[in-house]
């Protein structure tokens, strides 16, 4: 709007969650030819559906736009009607999803401004399917309005990928050589996806490695009785928790054994559950375990906690809270949900195509510089704390949801850029590259988002700052993107850095958004995260009812725990300044800007005490050398030499 040439002031926000609206000084200007002005510059979804003349811009105490009081203006917003079936089929999963009055939606609603984010766009695209709709998460993220997505929409058509399961001859050499197999009745065995396969390599060095640990606390002993009881249904009904691991001559494969296999359950007395944490912790697991989850009853001095354990290989962050629910639903003697199985995911990630998930990566890495955040920290100047950076956002979360629908974007998007935007910061390269973890649950196997298993993946992601543009231009090259990289997210960070041809680690920071759905089993703990190994930085945002939790997981041996805690403050910054200006006009080259906190540290380092000088011109300190020591050497080439008296001696006659 800026751009139009009578235009003084101008600012954009989203109205009631529904459209984005446009407030422009002076009143006079024609809203035509502005709305022209926009169309020009802007994708259709970013161009107000609403244009306000106001004769002054309202103001805070700190001259900026006050977008408090331009939300709180009435502003008549007309929906456009909805025109065909699928256009309101479309209405109606937003509407459930999102929690919007359908009516509120119209043909132009863009979904990111309705409030929708990465977990509701998985649920978006099941609801379609339950309806009979194919849709993809890229459809939905790129096109945004109503109209748009809905025209994308087609029939939907089931795909069945071919089964994965291996031959005889690799069924035969898993028996022979893992005698306790030829125990195993009935078993199945599957190749492993590319984040197994590495999660199970770190176990070989480590059993310690990728142990996930929570309980549930119990009322008594007879309440233990019925979760194991509820706990031998879950495995009964699900593969993934009946799976154990082998590594053979010819690779390494998941054996599934029969759902007559009884999970493994211990009772155990400890002074508390962190103490039987550690303990449980430490046995870790094992290549050729009969199972890679245990259920331990743990009768603590505090109280009675079921603790499951799991190893990574077979559960996510997702899973574990669908299978949390299934546990309530079991106690409660409710209907539980049949899951498919994750042997699904197996086979459709065995059925691609190699070669353009190739191209793909090449293309995207193509120029890639390693830039390390890390360095390595003397022996004996590591910190001894094992526990990890934790703060909370100083934006709420309701700000940083209102940005991101101004933008037309995810809160996770905004994150994204914003630790982008801080690593560029300590790095000082405009081409950035970090990891993000990707759920995974909108790939095309049929309930996806229903399947217990470890369905997440590490890509890379980079971005790339160009200070002559926006943030709002920025956020346009991230949008083009959607769904391009989950559609190849299901190759093995091996096989991403051979083809990207980098030198040096492909990142060594890690980002993780954690919208996760929620479990209906209240009642569960956790034990305390300790320090990650895999990554210099590991950074994990949560959103809680209101607000952002950050945490900062660190490698002791590549940063100090002081630089991951101004590393995470400066995240924190760096998100407050986007929030900002939630018109997006705001130049990239501002990102810059280091947080105040860290300038005053940067000027404090660099400056000393002021102390006066012992002499008030240079040569005056060579001329008292001189006479306290004449004879000294001060200059020599050689085998010649000049000594301080000889040397002021001539400098006296040049000078005369």
């Amino acid at each position: 709007m800026m751009q139009h040439p009578s235009v003084k002031s101008a600012a954009a926000i989203v109205k009631d969650k529904t459209h984005l609206v446009g407030y422009f000084t002076p009143a006079h200007v024609n809203v035509d030819a502005l709305r022209q002005c926009v169309s020009d510059q802007l994708p259709v979804y970013m161009v107000p559906a609403v244009w306000v003349g106001l004769d002054d811009m309202p103001q805070n105490s700190n001259g900026k736009i006050d977008v408090k009081i331009l939300q709180s203006m009435d502003v008549s917003v007309d929906v456009e009607t909805l025109e065909t079936d699928v256009e309101l089929k479309m209405a109606t999963v937003w509407a459930n999803v999102l929690g919007v009055n359908v009516s509120e939606i119209g043909r132009q609603s863009s979904f990111f401004a309705l409030g929708g984010d990465s977990l509701s766009v998985v649920r978006v695209i099941a609801a379609c399917k339950a309806m009979g709709l194919a849709l993809s998460p890229g459809q939905l993220t790129q096109q945004m309005l109503l109209w748009r997505v809905a025209a994308a929409v087609t029939p939907l058509v089931q795909i069945f990928w071919p089964s994965a399961m291996v031959d005889q001859a690799t069924n035969d050499s898993v028996r022979n050589e893992w005698p306790s197999v030829e125990n195993w009745q009935d078993y199945l065995v599957y190749p492993v996806t590319a984040l197994q396969a590495g999660m199970l390599y770190a176990t070989l060095s480590n059993r310690q490695a990728y142990v996930l640990q929570n309980a549930a606390c119990l009322v008594d002993l007879t309440a233990a009785a019925q979760f194991e009881a509820a706990f031998h249904v879950l495995v009964q009904r699900n593969a993934i928790l009946r799976t154990s691991f082998v590594a053979t001559s010819s690779g390494t494969y998941q054996v599934i054994g029969p759902a007559t296999q009884s999970p493994e359950v211990a009772t155990v007395a400890a002074s508390t559950i962190a103490d039987f944490w550690t303990a449980d912790r430490t046995r870790g697991f094992e290549l050729g375990h009969k199972s890679f989850v245990r259920l331990t009853i743990v009768e603590a001095d505090a109280g009675i906690f079921a603790a499951l354990t799991f190893h990574h290989a077979i559960v996510d962050g997702w899973s574990m809270a669908m299978m949390w629910d299934d546990l309530a639903d079991l106690l409660a003697s409710n209907q539980v949900y049949d899951r498919p199985s994750f042997h699904r995911v197996v086979d459709y990630v065995q059925a691609q195509d190699t070669t353009p998930t190739e191209t793909f990566w090449r293309s995207y890495l193509s120029g890639v510089v390693s830039t390390p955040l890390g360095t390595n920290v003397p022996s004996g100047l590591a910190d001894s704390s094992d526990e990890p950076v934790c703060m909370e956002a100083t934006t709420g979360l309701s700000t940083l949801a209102e940005t991101a629908q101004n933008l037309n974007v995810t809160v996770a998007e905004l994150v994204k850029v914003a630790w982008a935007a801080t690593v560029r910061k300590y790095t000082r390269q405009n081409d950035v590259v970090f990891g993000q973890v990707l759920a995974n649950r909108d790939i095309p196997v049929h309930d996806a988002d229903k399947i217990l298993g470890p369905l997440v993946s590490t890509v890379p992601c980079r971005v790339q700052f160009d200070d002559t543009l926006s943030l709002a231009a920025m956020l346009e090259g991230i949008r083009v993107e959607r769904g391009a990289v989950s559609s190849h997210s299901h190759a093995s960070l091996i096989d991403m850095k051979r083809w990207s041809g980098i030198e040096g680690d492909l990142f060594d920071s890690l980002l993780v958004y954690q919208n996760l759905p929620t479990s209906k089993l209240g009642r569960v703990v956790h034990p305390s995260k300790t320090l990650s190994t895999d990554h210099t930085l590991e950074i994990i945002v949560t959103p809680t009812a209101s607000a952002l939790k950050l945490e900062a997981m660190y490698n002791p041996s590549d940063i100090p725990r002081d630089q991951a805690r101004w590393i995470l403050e400066e995240f924190d910054f760096t998100l407050s300044q986007i929030c900002c200006n939630q018109s997006g006009d705001m130049a990239v080259s501002e990102l810059w800007t280091m947080s105040p906190a860290q300038t005053t540290l940067v000027r404090d380092v660099s400056s000393g005490p002021e102390v006066a000088l012992p002499f008030e011109l240079l040569h005056h300190a060579f001329e008292t050398r001189a006479k306290a020591r004449p004879h000294v050497r001060a200059v020599e080439i050689q085998d010649q030499w000049l000594s301080y008296g000889e040397l002021d001696a001539l400098a006296n006659s040049v000078a005369s």
